[in-house]
């Protein structure tokens, strides 16, 4: 008796450390996704944000700010674009103002993702004043461990 009884303890005893080992890993797993939903969040806003903020007096500095927040290979593609675009704010001593309303995950793996970005930018140049509101599909790839914006593209 005493013996079936040390048995059925140590049947519950390894039952219960399985159990606890389980949701351990469950809970560790949930917290890993948590934290790279909130990494792709943070980066796609950063990127809206330094797209949306600029000044014709700081191009530079613009392009510098948002370069780091982009994969190689967007990188090339995005500072082509703005060779054009750069001319066009000086002369209309372009001022934008932008701020990020709402975001979120639309996917995510272990190393690509897609946000939603809702963001809104007030623009000043000589001309006028303008409010423009954006809807973007931010994508990332992660690139030695840091989530970089890969492309981003208007969502209707």
């Amino acid at each position: 008796m005493r013996t079936a009884m040390v048995a059925v303890l140590a049947l519950l005893l390894v039952a219960a450390v399985a159990a606890g080992t389980w949701g351990y890993t469950r809970m560790s797993s949930a917290e890993d996704e948590l934290e790279a939903r909130a990494d792709v969040v943070s980066v796609a806003e950063q990127f809206t944000v330094a797209v949306n903020n600029y000044d014709s007096e700081s191009i530079d500095q613009y392009q510098s700010t948002v370069d780091k927040l982009l994969s190689t290979k967007f990188q090339g593609q995005f500072n082509e674009a703005m060779q054009d675009i750069v001319t066009r704010v000086q002369q209309a001593k372009m001022q934008s103002e932008g701020k990020v309303l709402a975001s979120g995950v639309a996917t995510i793996d272990d190393d690509s993702a897609r946000v939603l970005v809702v963001s809104d930018a007030s623009v000043k140049t000589v001309y006028d004043q303008r409010q423009r509101h954006f809807r973007w599909e931010v994508s990332l790839v992660k690139v030695d461990g840091k989530w970089l914006v890969d492309d981003f593209s208007p969502v209707a």
